[in-house]
């Protein structure tokens, strides 16, 4: 068998070779140049960082009949036998499979005699926690002072399992992981020479996907060459490590941020179907997550056009949601095998936790499921009231024949006052049950309905037909006023998201007046909402206004929803000075080591 795996054809055999590990590196040269050798060395760090390689290269430094500037020849009898592993006076011992005392006494044993080919005699136990307790205590009188002519080198992935006692006796070095950039420039380094071509973003997925190990970085690769027949794709990789493209992560991320349920089931049951590795998609997730918060917080110009754009939709809070619910979900799903479901389930949770108004997004997710049927229901400008009625008692008769029975929600005051007793909470406090679900499809049948009757007997618009006097004074400032006069726990909810998200307004001409809102909120606003809204403008500044709402991707004022969040943070503010700076508190603080776990205003929930 003449191949021979990348890893091993590939492993350094000088100090100069070793990749990433430069503080190591300079500690053990100054070491063997000073003369200064420590008895007992421990490398520490997880698999295929290059413990076991650097321990040969010291046994080879220590021996080697012709050293070049601290550094081993490579070429000397000594320096080829350590290579091959022939050497007599290096030892390497796997403590994973002699874990006992007597294999540890033997070695101790022998420890004593001199060096027969070299000048020190090496023992390199990998490994080392695996070691019984009885073994690591029959090493402490030798490790504590060997024989001058002994070197002890151990290494572990787990030095947490290693006595006190041991860590002690030994100089300690860390290996540290390697960078994504340090494994993707080697891989591409050792592929040129090897006559392969590539490409540089499947060695970039290689490289992320050995988490720092450049001895699975080169396995991964050997395995890419035998997939893709020497010809190393992106594509290939994709396939061979059950990952997907950047467009379907993209997808994924845009579908939770607008709340759309259904597009992140349908791409799951896909992705399943395919047989992708649904973990290694989900930390997909969680690191194009992490791009985004980076590119939210920092300036990052080398960001793709589809990341800036995500950065820009998705707000601060709910990346960090995300992040934290995809870090669970990454955690939980290496711990069972049924990862379709935790999968799908975790993307559905950031949906169902997204910070904010959380009614706002069930109602959203409501409409948008639901979109077909409220279709029905909604007026039709070629429809006749019958046909319109008899469609809507289709699909809901009860909710109809009730709001047909009842006076219009908006312009009746009794009614108004009379919900303004029962809602003691704003509609987007809390969760609703199946019950308050179902009021809210009859709530969006009733807005049908009235927007119906609003189309029979449409406004009467002034006879001039300039804008307005009260629609021209609404600036953004006066606009954030006006909707502050409105109950909006009274109107259609709806007509409540319209109008706390609106972020600017603008007067056109022949009241025409232009909303601009997030395009999160689509599914919520319909015809019957935007009908409900110039209707109730109608009855506070008594003229007839005709909405046209543009939807857009990036903020553009301020929004009544932020008004409100910053005078809560406001209120928040002053009642912690006022706190603090309370004599009383602090007497309590001063005498009694009294401590301020949490503050709330006290009207913190009216505002």
């Amino acid at each position: 068998m003449t191949h021979t795996v990348l890893a091993r054809k590939w492993r350094p055999k000088r100090f100069a070779d070793l990749i990433g590990q430069h503080n190591t590196v300079t500690i053990l040269q100054n070491i063997i140049s000073t003369g200064r050798l420590h008895h007992a060395y421990l490398l520490t760090g997880t698999r295929g960082v290059g413990k076991t390689t650097i321990a040969r290269i010291i046994a080879k430094a220590l021996n080697c009949l012709n050293p070049q500037n601290h550094e081993p020849c490579g070429q000397c009898d000594n320096c080829r036998q350590i290579d091959n592993g022939r050497f007599v006076d290096v030892i390497e011992i796997d403590a994973a499979s002699n874990t006992g005392v007597d294999n540890i006494r033997e070695v101790l044993e022998n420890a004593q005699y001199a060096p027969t080919s070299g000048k020190y005699k090496i023992y390199i136990i990998d490994e080392v926690h695996m070691l019984s307790k009885s073994a690591f205590n029959a090493m402490l009188k030798t490790l504590e002072e060997p024989p001058s002519h002994v070197v002890f080198i151990l290494a572990t992935t787990d030095p947490q399992k290693v006595p006190i006692t041991i860590l002690s006796r030994c100089l300690q070095l860390k290996l540290r992981n390697l960078s994504t950039g340090e494994i993707e420039t080697h891989l591409g380094n050792v592929l040129t020479q090897e006559n392969y071509q590539y490409e540089h973003t499947a060695l970039e997925l290689l490289a992320h996907a050995a988490s720092g190990s450049m001895r699975d970085a080169l396995s991964l690769t050997d395995q890419a060459i035998a997939f893709s027949n020497g010809v190393i794709t992106t594509t290939i990789v994709q396939q061979m490590l059950g990952i997907s493209d950047d467009s379907t992560i993209i997808t994924l991320l845009t579908a939770i941020n607008h709340g759309n349920s259904n597009l992140i089931v349908e791409i799951c049951r896909q992705l399943n179907n395919d047989g992708a590795n649904l973990e290694n998609i989900l930390e997909q997730i969680n690191q194009t997550l992490f791009k985004i918060g980076v590119i939210q917080l920092s300036s990052q110009p080398d960001a793709t056009v589809e990341l800036k754009t995500l950065a820009n939709n998705i707000s601060l809070q709910d990346c960090q949601l995300y992040f934290e619910i995809s870090n669970l979900g990454l955690e939980q799903i290496r711990k069972i095998s049924h990862k379709y479901s935790l999968f799908t389930m975790t993307l559905l949770r950031m949906v169902a936790f997204t910070i904010g108004s959380s009614k706002e997004r069930q109602i959203i997710i409501s409409a948008n499921n639901c979109h077909s049927q409220v279709s029905e229901v909604a007026p039709q400008p070629q429809s006749t009231p019958p046909e319109v009625i008899n469609n809507a008692t289709e699909i809901t008769p009860i909710s109809i024949a009730t709001a047909l029975e009842e006076p219009p929600i908006i312009v009746a005051e009794e009614e108004t006052n009379q919900v303004n007793i029962e809602v003691t909470t704003p509609p987007w406090d809390d969760l609703p049950t199946s019950e308050e679900m179902l009021s809210e499809m009859n709530e969006l049948d009733t807005v049908a309905i009235h927007a119906t009757e609003h189309n029979l007997n449409p406004y009467t618009p002034n006879e001039d037909s300039a804008t307005s006097e009260a629609i021209v004074s609404l600036t953004d400032f006066n606009w954030l006023e006006f909707v502050k006069t409105l109950n909006l726990n009274t109107i259609p909810q709806n007509a409540a998201i319209l109008l706390n998200n609106a972020a600017q307004i603008e007067v056109i001409k022949n009241n025409e007046l232009r909303l601009q809102i997030n395009d999160v909120y689509r599914p919520a606003v319909d015809a019957n909402c935007i009908d409900c809204v110039e209707k109730l403008l109608f009855d506070k500044l008594h003229a007839h206004v005709d909405l046209s709402i543009d939807f857009t991707h990036s903020k553009q004022g301020e929004t009544h929803k932020d008004f409100t969040y910053q005078q809560q943070e406001q209120l928040q503010m002053d009642a912690i000075e006022a706190i603090k700076t309370d004599p009383i508190v602090q007497d309590m603080q001063n005498n009694f080591g009294a401590k301020i776990f949490n503050i709330t205003p006290v009207n913190a929930e009216d505002n």
